[in-house]
């Protein structure tokens, strides 16, 4: 089996990470403590939620959109590195701003409620959730549509999920593989209830993607009066943000995906070049050699992949739901 170059097998077991999750945790002090996080789930409106946050006159929140920071056990996600780093983040905010961020990951992360917690006790917890079977897809077709994911099918790759844990069968760039775990990702049970350990229910406002689709202007007014924030002036209307996309040319996109062996060793250090100089390859390549999806129906899955992943799901399903105290019965077809 084939190894991301650079990296040793490792197995993510769960008692070492909620061992991990229930430290004591010291932070560095910060300048800029945010008011409130958005986190997560990937693929679940975290996005066009923080594009709508962000043009309200009391909100500011940090450019890049998801530092992940906090989230420590997922080190590739990482977009600073340090305490001065996140702060500097925060620097051109108004005074008096509510200060916020959006990491999609910080969900999925053990480490990131307490260190957030260690870091502002007060803040607001913000987490939007959606079908896990429709979720993992969609984040499978993200993965594809950034180069980070070198599977044809998201059959292909769910299956390949045992193997990637043990860090085996890993697309030549795989800065974070733990974005590869799509069942981890989407199993939201044991995520949500950390946030709830830490911060308490009133402090964690929970939001279904359904709800955000079929009533926008409810979850705004229900997000700003979470937030302690007047409404909105005006009408608004909640961005698309991560708009599904097609490739130009099918044969390059699989090469660039999953180069020859010759190639892949170089894939890596090449980017991590390329991203030093301030140049992303992924969205320069998604720019020139893809374009957006063209209106139609969506491809229908294989009925009995369908099953299968709705009965990965059903345990977790069912605790959410019992949790929550919520109907999740649309997510179990």
């Amino acid at each position: 089996m084939r190894m991301c170059a650079g990296r040793t097998p490792r197995t993510w077991g769960r008692e070492e990470r909620m061992t991990a999750s229930k430290l004591t945790v010291s932070e560095p002090a910060l300048h800029h403590r945010p008011d409130f996080f958005i986190v997560g789930a990937p693929k679940c409106a975290t996005s066009s939620l923080q594009a709508l946050l962000i043009r309200h006159p009391g909100i500011f929140m940090c450019s890049p959109k998801e530092p992940h920071y906090f989230s420590s056990d997922l080190p590739g996600l990482a977009e600073v590195k340090n305490a001065a780093g996140y702060d500097a983040l925060f620097d051109t905010a108004p005074k008096g701003a509510s200060l916020g961020e959006a990491s999609a990951f910080y969900l999925m992360s053990h480490d990131a409620p307490r260190r957030i917690h260690a870091v502002n006790q007060g803040a607001r917890i913000i987490l939007s959730l959606r079908n896990p079977a429709d979720a993992a897809r969609s984040w499978y077709h993200q993965l594809r549509d950034g180069f980070r994911e070198d599977q044809t099918t998201f059959q292909a790759s769910w299956a390949l999920q045992e193997a990637r844990a043990h860090g085996y069968r890993l697309p030549p760039y795989c800065p974070e593989p733990r974005q590869l775990q799509y069942r981890e990702i989407y199993s939201y049970a044991d995520q949500v209830a950390r946030y709830l350990e830490v911060f308490g229910r009133d402090q964690v406002l929970i939001l279904r993607f359904e709800e955000i689709a079929q009533a926008p202007d409810a979850v705004i007014a229900r997000i700003l009066n979470f937030l302690r924030l007047d409404p909105f002036s005006g009408p608004v209307a909640l961005p698309q943000t991560n708009i599904r996309r097609q490739s130009r040319a099918l044969w390059l996109t699989q090469m660039i995906s999953a180069p020859p062996p010759v190639l892949r060793p170089l894939v890596g250090p090449a980017k991590r070049v390329l991203n030093a100089l301030g140049i992303q390859p992924s969205v320069v390549m998604m720019k020139h050699l893809s374009r957006p999806a063209a209106p139609g129906p969506v491809a229908q899955q294989d009925p009995d992949f369908r099953a299968a992943l709705l009965a990965a799901f059903k345990t977790d399903i069912d605790r959410l739901e019992q949790m929550i105290d919520a109907d999740l019965s649309a997510w179990r077809r």
